[in-house]
């Protein structure tokens, strides 16, 4: 299993859907505007040190919950089980659910 470390979040995508507009185009995910992206966290840093070196956790955030953030800020990673995880920073999560 991944562990992150600092003050980074493991987190799991969740799928992209097609979207289907009122007269029945359906828009592929791939070619939508946005590039905001939504998943669950699955594991925390401990959080960033400070420069005397006192640990900040990462405050607002647990395990479990679902985040917004963009996908140019996520690096995308693989576990032994191709499992594919996206890493972010906990600053680069924009909201919450």
């Amino acid at each position: 299993m991944i562990k992150p470390i600092g003050g980074l979040l493991l987190v799991k995508r969740n799928q992209s859907e097609d979207k289907t507009t009122k007269s029945g185009l359906v828009i592929s995910a791939a070619v939508s505007e946005s590039d905001m992206k939504t998943g669950t966290i699955v594991d925390m840093g401990p959080g960033e040190q400070n420069y005397i070196g006192d640990l900040i956790p990462i405050i607002g955030l647990c395990v479990g919950d679902t985040v917004y953030y963009t996908e140019r800020s996520a690096t995308e990673i693989e576990d032994e089980d191709s499992t594919k995880y996206d890493l972010i920073s906990s600053k680069n999560v924009l909201a919450k659910r």
